[in-house]
């Protein structure tokens, strides 16, 4: 479904030790993220050019990929056997976001960057994550994300499964919000296809979620309004809640300050 996303294959040679660095690109969003977390952004195959190991990689144009060659560590630094996932000729895996993670987690992590460590052993390539459970690695033959129902319904379930962090700022909220409605949209149009139509028990699923997820964003919207609306009404609305305390910090100086001094100040601005 994602694959015409993807950028046309490319093979990179390996050397001993190596490292794929994965970053976002700073022209873009995170609202543009938002359509590509449902699938991969990056495939991986481990392969063979001739007598030189390398990878055949296909990521999605957001996304800047490089190989680092790295110094080849001595034996005591070797990577722990326990977390590398082996990959063999013709064998890889697809980078995704994890499910029930919110986008604004994914996009910052994304943003700093994602380093995998490469190393070849034998015949084998070993790959193991230097980040957290936000982005997983998933093997291709174990890539189950394109079946176990619609992929509209099952977005929506993750959106729904993720717990609110409502400390956020308002654009954080807002990116919230924008996913939610491009899940309902996606939603909406899987309900009006005919065949679901004849389908009443997947239908009233549908309604369900979609009835929870307006609930959600209502939540979400009440308290994104109130970052964005006056913090006192006595000030304008692009006035920083930082007003108030220097004007307290102006206070405390005209107490501190000799009274001539602060008779001098005022006579000024009765001059101007």
């Amino acid at each position: 479904m994602f694959e015409p996303l993807l950028t046309q294959p490319q093979f990179v040679e390996l050397t001993r030790k190596s490292q794929l660095q994965l970053r976002l690109r700073e022209s873009v969003s995170d609202f543009s993220l938002l359509q590509t977390l449902g699938g991969h952004l990056l495939e991986c195959v481990a392969t063979q050019a001739s007598s030189e190991k390398g990878l055949i990689l296909r990521a999605h144009p957001y996304l800047i990929c490089e190989l680092v060659s790295v110094e080849v560590p001595r034996v005591d630094e070797a990577m722990p056997q326990e977390e590398c996932l082996y990959r063999s000729h013709g064998q890889g895996w697809r980078l995704f976001s994890a499910l029930g993670i919110s986008p604004v987690m994914c996009a910052e992590r994304l943003r700093k960057g994602l380093v995998i460590a490469v190393e070849t052993q034998g015949d084998s390539v070993c790959f193991m994550p230097q980040f957290d459970h936000k982005w997983l690695l998933v093997t291709l033959e174990r890539d189950l994300r394109l079946f176990g129902g619609p992929r509209e319904l099952r977005r929506a379930k993750s959106v729904l499964a993720r717990g609110e962090d409502l400390s956020q700022d308002a654009e954080g909220l807002l990116l919230e919000i924008g996913e939610i409605e491009l899940v309902r949209q996606e939603l909406a149009h899987f309900a009006n296809q005919g065949d679901i139509k004849q389908h009443g028990v997947l239908l009233s699923e549908v309604t369900k979620v979609d009835e929870q997820l307006l609930r959600k964003k209502q939540l979400l919207s009440h308290h994104y309004y109130l970052r964005v609306q006056r913090p006192n009404w006595q000030h304008a609305a692009n006035q920083h809640e930082e007003l108030e305390s220097l004007q307290r910090k102006l206070e405390s100086y005209q107490l501190l300050a000799p009274p001539e001094l602060n008779l001098m100040v005022e006579k000024m601005f009765l001059d101007d």
